[in-house]
């Protein structure tokens, strides 16, 4: 039980990581574009200055877009309970299945713990549908792969 709490304890700190790096890799971005955008001079040139004031305004609202997706993930992950083990598939459990073992929280990618793989899946992904509230024992088809769920922690 106790490793099963330590694992969890361990994807969920590499989701936390992974948003924070997010969020720091963005906000530098965004820093960067309102420095350029001041550096900006307007030149006898006015096409090309109202061009490079749209482009890094494009930019800026594009990384505006980001920030609030990745903040939204750190606002999930504060939310999600690792400190227990679930019967049915919830935020914050590990889910093994015969394709593969997964975390159920946000989309960060794969991380390997102790020489195993997890995928870090969230419910809103089409994955996380259909294999939420679902327990250990349950079979779905999901993109014609059959899919058992061998144990959910």
């Amino acid at each position: 039980m106790n490793n099963n709490l330590s694992l969890k304890q361990k994807l969920y700190a590499e989701c936390i990581n992974y948003a924070r790096t997010k969020i720091e890799q963005t906000e530098k971005a965004v820093d960067e574009l309102q420095l350029a955008s001041k550096l900006e001079t307007k030149s006898s040139m006015g096409d090309k200055y109202e061009t490079g004031r749209a482009t890094i305004q494009l930019e800026m609202e594009k990384y505006a877009q980001r920030l609030s997706e990745f903040t939204n993930m750190n606002k999930i992950l504060f939310q999600i309970n690792v400190d227990k083990n679930y019967n049915s598939v919830q935020p914050g459990c590990v889910v093994y299945t015969n394709y593969g073992n997964y975390f159920i929280a946000i989309n960060a990618g794969e991380f390997e713990i102790e020489g195993i793989r997890y995928l870090t899946i969230s419910l809103a992904s089409p994955l996380g549908k259909e294999l939420h509230k679902r327990n250990a024992g349950d079979a779905f088809s999901f993109r014609n792969k059959q899919f058992i769920i061998e144990l959910v922690i």
